[in-house]
């Protein structure tokens, strides 16, 4: 039996329902990031006034939308990041099944995209001040890619790009100003690296320029901005071409 347009599109819309279940407790990974709480206890719960959220407080995008940005108990403003992770993530794995279709390679492309998406979210709110995120996900990354395809990178030269995560890792453990731009500029270059080698070397030009805004103070956030909006653009690249 053919496989119908219409019935993927009807998964294409499930899986994307489940996209933005698995955005809600991306949230959750993001925000505990910082201060190594466990991702699942204790339960969610409104950080200004502790009250646990229920099922009806913890609808992606929706509950929201529906208490205007507010807390149901003490009126608290709440982040207009728990919507847009939300919705950003079940675009991705939406847009992964209907690229991908069942089987292994929609697994694999939809958990790569997730977990970059994630890294890249931690990197632009920088609270996670330790390397141990970023490398965990190149190291899946790169781990994910072999069971549909090989090695992720463009060349072989590329394989020496763990190696480099290592000596990251290393520099990044040593308290000063130099190892901090010298982490900074590597994560960029290794996470761009990652999402999408097609693009050939010339992103390499960009950590660069990143890692030297980095020394200034006031222009730290605008070069995570600046990136973070890099990986957008690569993740929809990577899903959309």
């Amino acid at each position: 039996m053919p496989y119908d347009e219409s019935l993927h599109l009807l998964y294409t819309l499930f899986f994307t329902l489940f996209g933005s279940l698995l955005g809600s407790f991306s949230n959750v990974v993001i925000l505990r990031m910082a201060t190594g709480k466990s991702v699942i206890f204790p339960p969610s719960a409104c950080p200004i006034c502790n009250h646990r959220l229920f099922a009806s407080d913890l609808l992606p995008v929706f509950s929201w939308l529906f208490l205007r940005g507010r807390c149901r108990y003490c009126q608290a403003p709440i982040s207009c990041q728990y919507p847009l992770v939300e919705a950003c993530i079940a675009a991705i794995v939406g847009l992964s099944f209907y690229k991908a279709g069942h089987g292994l390679a929609f697994v694999v492309l939809a958990t790569r995209m997730v977990i970059w998406f994630i890294a890249s979210v931690i990197f632009l709110r920088n609270e996670v001040q330790r390397p141990e995120p970023f490398l965990w996900a190149i190291m899946f990354f790169v781990l994910l890619n072999f069971p549909v395809g090989g090695c992720p990178f463009i060349d072989r030269s590329m394989l020496l790009i763990p190696l480099a995560a290592v000596i990251i890792g290393f520099v990044a453990s040593l308290k000063n100003q130099a190892a901090e731009i010298f982490k900074w500029g590597g994560l960029s270059f290794l996470m761009l690296f990652s999402l999408r080698g097609s693009f050939g070397l010339y992103p390499a030009i960009l950590p660069a320029i990143l890692a030297s805004m980095h020394i200034s103070e006031k222009l730290r956030r605008p070069a995570r901005i600046a990136f973070f909006a890099t990986q957008l653009i690569a993740i929809a690249c990577t899903l959309l071409f």
